[in-house]
């Protein structure tokens, strides 16, 4: 649905210069009335979170502000061609879901009390590969964003156990997660099984095939672009 106003969308540009730069004005109090999504209509196959491992950070406004208008501007279609700044997403007060032409249904969101950014993914299997490559480029945007607003933050990235994956996710770190830099570790020596970050007697290991659906190499989308 349409839910980006014109106005949260509007052009600003500095006069009197001959090199013009396209800013964008994010007001959250111009968001109309949307409620948080109740469900997702697909099945998720896929749900990575940014989590504050320092129970005292959070994930700043700013930085959820400018990112939600990064997605909505970077990955969201227009819904006319005569009209780019309308777009075909639902964005609410702390996140936004939109589909692509790819297949692709994509939710990004800050849960936990600000201190969790998630990202939940699903597509029809005969288009896995453009959900690898969207969540590739979707992740590095995050890390980007972050690493820019609040670079100080002390983080861990990690992939939600895919039977776990019903929406709403308000707390991913009650979850079975699985850290990623131990996803990097398995992959770097060849092994084909990860053990969960928060294992107890009721956990057990996976298969990495079946923890990141569509993958078919060493080179997976989640680290972003970084080395293993």
């Amino acid at each position: 649905s349409d839910v980006l106003i014109y106005s949260n969308l509007q052009s600003k540009q500095p006069k009197n210069s001959t090199e013009v730069k396209e800013k964008l004005l994010f007001i959250p109090a111009l968001i109309r009335n949307v409620q948080r999504p109740c469900e997702i209509s697909r099945t998720i196959q896929f749900g990575w979170c940014l989590q504050c491992s320092n129970r005292h950070q959070f994930f700043v406004p700013r930085f959820l502000h400018g990112l939600l208008l990064h997605l909505a501007y970077q990955y969201v279609l227009p819904k006319t061609a005569d009209n780019p700044h309308n777009r075909q997403c639902t964005i609410w007060t702390n996140g936004i879901l939109w589909s692509d032409n790819d297949g692709v249904q994509t939710l990004v969101e800050i849960v936990d009390n600000s201190q969790c950014v998630l990202l939940l993914m699903s597509c029809e299997q005969e288009v896995g590969h453009n959900m690898i490559k969207l969540r590739h480029k979707v992740i590095k945007d995050i890390l980007s964003h972050q690493n820019v607003t609040c670079p100080m933050l002390e983080l861990q990235e990690f992939i939600i156990d895919p039977s776990q994956l019903d929406y709403p996710i308000d707390k991913p770190s009650s979850l079975t997660l699985y850290d990623i830099e131990h996803i990097a570790s398995c992959v770097v020596r060849n092994k084909s099984f990860v053990v969960p970050y928060n294992i107890d007697e009721r956990r057990h290991s996976i298969k990495i095939s079946d923890l990141l659906p569509y993958e078919y190499n060493n080179v997976l989308s989640i680290f972003a672009g970084r080395d293993p």
